[in-house]
């Protein structure tokens, strides 16, 4: 491998990468790295100045590269982000658009999948108060109050408050506010349509454009009787919309370990470029340029298709890298996968440096890294004779190679696996090229209006079929593992395993068996570690819930829940799976919520809407104020003494204010869930 790979150049990718991520979590100084920029570069022209010179050495040369691609790292993460620039919505004098309704100008940049309440859409800012500013927002319309989607680039004003978007307010829940943070949007606008003003200056991007050329193609293929099911398949296969996908549909694909077929991405696109290696073959047969016009028409399309595609990161990494093989192909007669790989991470990374912590970008990189590593040494083990065999083992080796790739990746942020997932990949990826393709003559014939009838049935009846095969397998629940608790240590060590594995594989030898066996003694001692940590932890959850009070004891890896309510199964699990998981325990019973509790010497008094406090010789450290009780704070406080207070999610926020302002006047702690979320006592 490393004959192939350009070794200086991923040198600089990782200095690249480890100064993103050293100025993405901390706070510097534009000027200052600017400053250290400048003498690194100074310090790389000294150096290669000197390593120049004949038996000198160079290796100072080699430290000023690396120390200078980590502080252009650094400085580009800072350059990129927009509260840098003083005509960002953020740095206005004031932050009264927060407080009170303020009239916005936008237009629409992408629609994004909806939840069950809210259409959501990125909002590109034009003004606020007809003073010009640039940034995004995030954009929520009830359901009920949009019967069609906004179009993408039509402007419009509307008269809202700025508000921050929510953090989670229970211990390990998906931070969406995070998420979007990375996407440089800060703050939400939620209106009904009726509040929408359409300016009829639409604004011409790439994006509208996009939208356009699916708006229309979408149209034209509602004529012939595609189900709702098969148009929302057919948008994520061939458009890279996933919007309107159901969530049983989407949930079919995941537990399936077949999600990656609805994300266009490295499969796609390279499906994409055979086929259009075979379309425009006959170029080749032109002695003056053949070649050099065939590249130029095959990357023009690759990157039509990703603009169609919108753009996202694994669209983005795929058409990039396949741009390089594409010219590797047709210029040269050798390339290497892994330089393609490579370079296009380190140009995608300078333009869009925040890429380098989306999850789909991660995964797409890893596995095609994994694909072309690992699958020729799998394949070697059998030898197959016929098509239909090579077919299938191909396929199987590709597909064992990328989870292997994945995997650790995979249970950190999902914490699931599907066993049958080679069954799902080993039926749909032999066919899927036989899919796109057929989708793409369906598209076309749709859009020139000639598309017979019995064609289109034909692809549905496909779609369908794939979608049969995929729901067959997500339904066999015995082979989903779920609730998978897996650290960042165990991101690094099962990474250091597998490595060390294929490094064993690829060539036995003594230290290469030492290092697997090391590997597997410290995953060993890591999970003991973790199991000794999680057995002695123990702490007490206040957890916010607006409709029913819930307190949790956690001890011996064991959650008791006690609730006013009984807790029902979508509560608890948006509640606490994802504690459960980070704790590695299980939920073992729900009990009726009592008045008082003693936690490690500290005695709890939850007060509820009966509003009974007055216990005899009860002096609690802590009183839980739940479902809005009618009582007279100050007088509990002189009666109880109390030395904190809390009140959880079921409370008025009339009644939360209130005692704020109380206990602030009190100088008495005041912890409020729907604020700062669960309170966790250690």
């Amino acid at each position: 491998m490393h004959k192939l790979l350009n070794i200086p150049f991923l040198i600089l990718t990782f200095s690249l990468i480890i100064g993103i991520v050293f100025g993405y979590y901390t706070s510097v100084n534009i000027r200052s790295v600017s400053m250290y920029l400048t003498i690194s570069f100074i310090g790389l022209a000294i150096s290669w100045w000197y390593a120049k010179k004949p038996f000198h050495s160079s290796n100072a040369f080699s430290v000023f590269v690396i120390i200078t691609f980590i502080f252009f790292g650094i400085i580009l993460v800072q350059i990129h982000h927009p509260k840098n620039d003083p005509n960002h919505y953020t740095n206005l004098s004031t932050n009264e658009y927060q407080a009170t309704p303020v009239t916005i100008r936008f237009y629409i940049k992408e629609r994004l999948k909806p939840t069950s309440y809210y259409e959501k859409y990125v909002i590109t800012l034009q003004s606020i108060e007809n003073k010009k500013v640039i940034g995004y927002l995030l954009l929520q319309i009830p359901k009920k109050n949009l019967e069609t989607p906004l179009t993408t680039g039509e402007s419009y004003l509307t008269y809202s408050k700025i508000q921050s978007i929510s953090k989670p307010l229970n211990p390990n829940q998906f931070d969406y506010a995070h998420y979007l943070s990375q996407q440089y949007i800060f703050h939400k606008v939620t209106i009904g349509f009726n509040q929408l003003i359409c300016t009829k200056a639409s604004v011409i991007s790439i994006y509208r454009i996009a939208a356009f050329i699916r708006n229309d193609i979408n149209q034209k293929l509602a004529r012939y009787h595609f189900t709702q099911k098969q148009l929302s398949i057919i948008n994520a296969l061939l458009l890279g919309q996933r919007q309107n996908i159901d969530s049983e549909t989407f949930a079919d694909y995941r537990d399936a370990g077949a999600i990656h077929i609805l994300a266009v991405s490295g499969l796609h696109v390279g499906i994409l470029l055979i086929i259009l290696n075979l379309i425009l073959n006959p170029l080749n047969r032109f002695r003056k340029n053949g070649k050099i016009i065939k590249t130029f028409i095959i990357i023009l399309l690759l990157w039509c298709f990703a603009v169609i595609a919108g753009l996202s990161p694994s669209v983005l990494r795929a058409v990039t890298m396949f741009s390089f093989i594409a010219i590797g192909m047709h210029i040269r007669s050798k390339t290497s996968i892994y330089n393609a790989l490579i370079v296009s991470m380190f140009i995608l990374l300078c333009l869009r440096p925040l890429l380098l912590f989306s999850v789909g970008f991660q995964l797409s990189y890893l596995a095609v890294f994994a694909i072309v590593w690992i699958q020729p040494s799998i394949a070697k083990l059998y030898r197959p004779k016929f098509y239909i065999d090579k077919v299938l083992w191909e396929t199987f080796t590709v597909t064992i190679a990328a989870q292997l790739g994945l995997l650790p990746l995979t249970l950190f942020y999902f914490h699931q696996f599907p066993l049958l997932f080679f069954i799902a990949n080993l039926v749909i990826i032999p066919v899927l090229g036989i899919i796109l393709g057929f989708g793409i003559l369906v598209i076309i014939l749709a859009e020139v209006k000639i598309l017979p009838n019995w064609i289109a049935s034909t692809f549905g009846n496909c779609i369908n079929a794939m979608n049969y095969v995929v729901h067959w397998v997500s339904k066999q629940e015995t082979f989903l593992v779920t609730h998978i608790s897996f650290s960042w240590r165990m991101l690094l060590i099962g990474y250091i395993l597998i490595i060390s594995l294929i490094f064993a594989f690829k060539k036995f030898n003594l230290r290469r068996i030492v290092v697997f066996i090391v590997s597997i003694i410290l995953l060993l001692f890591n999970l003991m570690y973790e199991k000794q940590q999680n057995n002695e932890k123990e702490e007490l959850i206040v957890f916010h819930n607006q409709r029913n009070t819930t307190l949790g004891m956690l001890q011996n890896q064991s959650l008791t829940i006690y609730s006013k309510d009984s807790i029902s199964t979508m509560s608890k699990n948006f509640l606490l799976n994802g504690y459960l998981i980070e704790n590695n325990s299980r939920f073992t019973a729900n009990k009726k919520l009592n008045n008082v509790y003693s936690y490690k010497e500290k005695t709890m008094l939850v007060i509820d809407s009966i509003g009974i406090y007055n216990i005899k010789e009860l002096h609690p450290d802590v009183v839980i104020l739940t479902n809005s009780p009618k009582i007279h704070l100050n007088r509990v406080i002189e009666t109880l003494q109390p030395k904190q207070i809390i009140a959880d999610g079921s409370n008025y926020r009339s009644y939360l204010d209130k005692w704020e302002l109380t206990c602030k006047q009190k100088k008495i702690p005041f912890h409020r869930t729907d604020k700062k979320g669960a309170y966790i006592f250690k």
